[in-house]
């Protein structure tokens, strides 16, 4: 039972340390009850994801995003790390692209071949 506890204490700590609060609500919840499934059945896994948080939190920010709410991913990835981290970093890349390509919000292109004075145009 002690165990137990000091496990789940230690994801909620993690799993604290990773997420700012800005962070929506519903990948922090989907995430934290992964993580506390993680702590349920596979202790090594979370041994794992506690080591990365103290030497690298932004790495561990990192797979966490890449995994969303997938244990399994969550494993792959972490296997991939320690395997091929170039090939990770690769993942980390197009996965940030892609983010960026989805905020971009594309502004109307404007010219008035001229100068703005006064709150009125002056054609050149």
């Amino acid at each position: 039972m002690n165990k137990y506890i000091k496990v789940l204490s230690m994801v909620l700590a993690l799993t604290s340390s990773v997420y700012l609060p800005s962070a929506i609500a519903a990948s922090t919840t989907s995430s934290t009850e992964m993580l506390i499934t993680l702590a349920e059945t596979d202790p090594v896994l979370v041994d794992r994801l506690n080591d990365i948080a103290l030497n690298d939190p932004k790495l561990l920010k990192k797979i966490l995003k890449l995994a969303g709410s997938d244990a399994t991913q969550l494993e792959r990835l972490l296997n991939l790390l320690e395997n091929d981290p170039e090939t990770f970093d690769k993942l980390v890349t197009i996965k940030d692209a892609e983010a960026t390509q989805e905020l971009k919000i594309k502004q109307p292109m404007y010219s008035t071949f001229g100068t703005i004075h006064d709150g009125g145009v002056i054609q050149n």
